[in-house]
């Protein structure tokens, strides 16, 4: 399983490391956590999202797996709460001092 909080090349390489690990029988099941386009405006630049990664999800359908899973779920906030105030966003994927 991974937890996704790199950019969009490291969810690739997760999905792609997960997929060869099915291939070679290493894993039974594996599963990428990322999160949806919707709360990327909370998140660091260019965290890896759903939306970005969907479109290749033929790909990695097309790969004949004979015994494993692979899933991928996408996670996001239920509401925004204007009472509660944000943390400030930086570009650098570190959090203020």
């Amino acid at each position: 399983m991974e937890w996704e909080t790199g950019n969009i090349s490291s969810s690739h390489r997760a999905v792609n490391k997960m997929v060869l690990g099915l291939l070679r029988g290493v894993f039974l099941g594996t599963a990428l956590i990322l999160p949806s386009r919707k709360i990327y405006p909370y998140l660091t630049d260019r965290i890896g999202n759903y939306e970005e990664l969907e479109p290749y999800f033929d790909v990695w359908r097309a790969v004949n797996i004979q015994e494993g899973f692979l899933a991928i779920f996408v996670i996001e906030h239920d509401q925004l709460d204007s009472n509660v105030p944000t943390l400030t966003k930086g570009t650098d994927g570190r959090a203020l001092v």
